[in-house]
């Protein structure tokens, strides 16, 4: 059990995330003890951001590939995927001048969903586009080990998400069509740093973006929080990625292409964007 009121680790832990400082209750022991306890600092969060006027729009999923689940438990004591929110206020367009301060990204696919009927969802109805997953980088608690306090660290942040950088375009299709094998690039500053294919996503007997957003949907119904709700049409989900996480100096220019749709951004001061 954590020794304090959630309540007040949340609004400590948020004006952290907020100025892109050292979380305190991680660098001083003082955060949660369980994956339980991580998520339910995570809603915590959520009903801070929501009190001051902020819309959750989506769900993140992360550790979605075998690849990664295997290491994640080596250094974080995760052996399962993980989700977090997405937040209005954290929306940039294509192009966007991005705060570096602590700045990591992830390319990824993000779907919008369009209808969401029924409990298969290699049914539904999505625009799918190439996304730039913002990240604060950096742990401010115990280094890295098999016993999952990394791991509570990465949920009780809201899986270090802090934001997405949006395609102008996108293509439709159901969500079970998203080609699999067509490469997903990241660049950047003009080189390519990375190719993968969703592929390499797998959960269970499933595999790209059905894997993941079926985890999500039956893991939020098995949490009974009321969130399942939340996929519905007009959300966004970032699927995951199989790739790394990529720290971003400033001035460096990062673009994702994927089926031919490409998102961009760059990396600056905040007293320059």
């Amino acid at each position: 059990m954590m020794k304090e009121s959630l309540e007040i680790l949340a609004v400590e832990l948020q004006e952290d995330l907020d100025s892109r400082a050292s979380r305190r209750i991680f660098a001083e022991g003082r955060g949660p003890n369980s994956l339980d306890e991580a998520y339910q600092l995570q809603r915590a969060l959520r009903v801070i951001r929501e009190n001051r006027g902020e819309k959750v729009v989506g769900f993140k999923i992360g550790f979605t590939s075998p690849a990664i689940r295997k290491r994640g438990a080596k250094t974080m004591g995760l052996s399962d995927s993980v989700h977090g929110y997405l937040w209005d206020s954290e929306s940039h367009d294509n192009g966007s001048k991005i705060d570096y301060r602590r700045l990591g990204i992830e390319g990824e696919l993000g779907v919008r969903l369009l209808s969401t009927h029924g409990d298969d969802v290699s049914k539904w109805e999505v625009e799918f586009e190439p996304i730039i997953e913002l990240h604060m980088l950096g742990w401010d608690g115990p280094p890295e080990d098999n016993l999952g306090r990394r791991g509570l660290e990465l949920i009780g942040t809201n899986c270090i998400h802090s934001g997405v950088v949006h395609c102008d375009d996108s293509k439709r299709c159901l969500l079970g069509e998203i080609p699999l094998n067509i490469p997903m690039t990241v660049l950047i500053d003009g080189s390519q740093s990375e190719q993968v294919t969703l592929k390499e996503l797998k959960i269970g007997r499933d595999y790209g973006p059905v894997a993941t957003i079926s985890w999500l949907l039956q893991t939020l119904k098995k949490e009974n929080n009321g969130e399942d709700a939340l996929l519905k049409s007009g959300a966004t989900v970032i699927c995951s990625t199989p790739g790394s996480v990529h720290s971003i100096p400033p001035g460096v220019r990062v673009k994702v292409d994927f089926a031919s749709l490409e998102t961009s951004c760059i990396a600056t001061s905040p007293l320059n964007r």
